[in-house]
């Protein structure tokens, strides 16, 4: 990866940290539609550059009304249990959106 490539990148991923902090803000303060706009400009950064968010940004909105996900104000967490594997289950609270996540479980020797 050349230098200049390199800087763009590091630059990208610092817009996307700090635009999703915004939008978490102001969620938190209920104003929905400033926030859905700070999601979709972070997403047209990351389709521009062709870099990923990292994880906890990816995770951390709603892809069908690009809303950031706040356990108990914008979003409700559950575990599913289902006999060898388990999962996490995020549902919006707006649209009613819901993401599963696989739970890793650890090896009985």
């Amino acid at each position: 990866m050349s230098k200049r490539r390199k800087i763009f990148r590091d630059l990208a991923i610092q817009r996307m940290d700090y635009l999703y902090k915004l939008a978490y803000r102001r969620v938190k303060q209920g104003d929905y539609r400033l926030a859905r706009r700070y999601i979709e400009i972070l997403l047209r950064i990351s389709q521009r550059t062709r870099i990923r968010p990292p994880r906890y940004i990816r995770r951390g909105y709603c892809r069908r009304c690009c809303i950031p996900l706040i356990p108990g104000v914008t979003s409700r967490v559950r575990i599913q249990s289902e006999g060898r594997g388990s999962r996490v289950v995020v549902t919006c609270l707006l649209c009613g959106w819901k993401r599963r996540y696989m739970i890793k479980t650890g090896r009985r020797k």
